[in-house]
């Protein structure tokens, strides 16, 4: 795995990313978001959150999802 150079930010920083998706998971986004009554941006940071809890849990010990 790569090194990265990361600089610290302070807890309020947020970052824009661009990505792209095939259209079934778009239109899944979707569906999960109207569902939820959510927009897609909180359905896409609440999956990024909860893969980073899964992947790393001792990292996360005592923080709410």
């Amino acid at each position: 795995m790569p090194t990265v150079n990361r600089k610290k930010s302070t807890p309020r920083a947020s970052h824009r990313l661009s990505v792209s998706l095939t259209e079934e998971q778009h239109l899944e986004l979707l569906e999960i978001a109207e569902k939820n009554k959510v927009s897609v941006a909180w359905v896409v940071r609440e999956s990024i959150e909860r893969l980073l809890c899964d992947a790393h849990p001792l990292l996360h010990v005592g923080q709410d999802r």
